[in-house]
């Protein structure tokens, strides 16, 4: 078991419930609980994390030897003081930011001893991404401005068993220390991993072919206005729009590096109309 949870919503319950399906954990909700019937549940089930709201009734179980992620319903001062060692959950109505909390949380952990072993599952690691605004099954436009803070982080990402596609014009700035990274080249000079940019449908195959292997797949597109000196805009468009329909149903993730100077205003709202826009963390 890796998550007990407790909340006194059906809806919020219901919400929880499917987030952490979504992200592949094995888990239970409840009604809200008080302390001694969370620790009941607790010693018959084993799980790695508490996930709770809190109330008067069960907040010794902060107290506990237990890894536990409260759940609060708006910012309360008194406690966050009394418990400064603590990270919480402020739920927004609809849950939207839990994936995000909740991963960024078990994230700044993962030195614990429940929470490493929990990480050390495939099946949770790659949901990480989470925690820096990512999203299985969606296209993000990263700004220039923001291509150092992705690069960053592709090593950590690399590290979580996810599977990492790099198109790239420049070779300068690209993690070294990727595990697993297919790299290439798009430029024309002939050798390995290298497409040239006119071969548009080659390039385009690589990626869907690599999304198809498996689930999970990070594709990090940084030559969009390379290609298109070599392409027309919707011909590319059409491309992206293609990769864009294997990634909702593999599951995986288009990073789509590029300045939006170099656009119109129509050809840049065509180019992130499926897209959200990442500016780094």
């Amino acid at each position: 078991m890796d998550v007990l949870c407790f909340h006194s919503s059906e809806e919020y319950r219901m919400n929880i419930s499917e987030h952490l399906s979504d992200m592949g954990f094995e888990f239970k909700c409840f009604e809200l609980k008080d302390h001694k019937d969370i620790l009941s549940l607790w010693k018959k089930y084993s799980p790695s994390i508490i996930l709770t709201e809190l109330t008067d009734k069960n907040i010794k179980i902060l107290d506990e030897d237990i890894f536990v992620v409260p759940i609060i319903k708006h910012l309360n001062r008194a406690l966050m003081t009394k418990y400064t060692n603590r990270d919480f959950i402020i739920l927004d109505e609809l849950t939207k930011n839990f994936r995000k909390s909740f991963m960024s949380i078990l994230l700044s952990h993962k030195d614990k001893k429940s929470v490493a072993k929990l990480l050390s599952a495939q099946r949770i690691a790659k949901n990480l991404i989470y925690a820096y605004d990512f999203e299985w099954g969606r296209t993000f436009i990263v700004p220039i401005t923001a291509k150092d803070s992705l690069y960053k982080i592709l090593p950590k990402i690399s590290d979580w068993g996810v599977r990492i596609f790099m198109a790239i014009r420049e070779r300068a700035g690209v993690p070294k220390n990727l595990n697993k990274a297919k790299i290439v080249w798009i430029t024309d000079i002939v050798g390995k991993d290298r497409i040239k940019p006119h071969n548009l449908t080659i390039l385009t195959d690589s990626i869907i072919r690599f999304i198809e292997e498996d689930e999970s797949a990070f594709i990090v597109v940084d030559c969009i206005e390379y290609l298109l000196l070599y392409n027309d805009f919707i011909n590319v468009l059409r491309n992206i729009e293609l990769i864009n329909s294997y990634v909702m149903e593999h599951n995986a993730i288009l990073i789509i590096i590029t300045d939006n100077e170099a656009y119109t205003t129509k050809e840049y709202s065509l180019l992130r109309r499926y897209a959200i826009e990442w500016k780094g963390v």
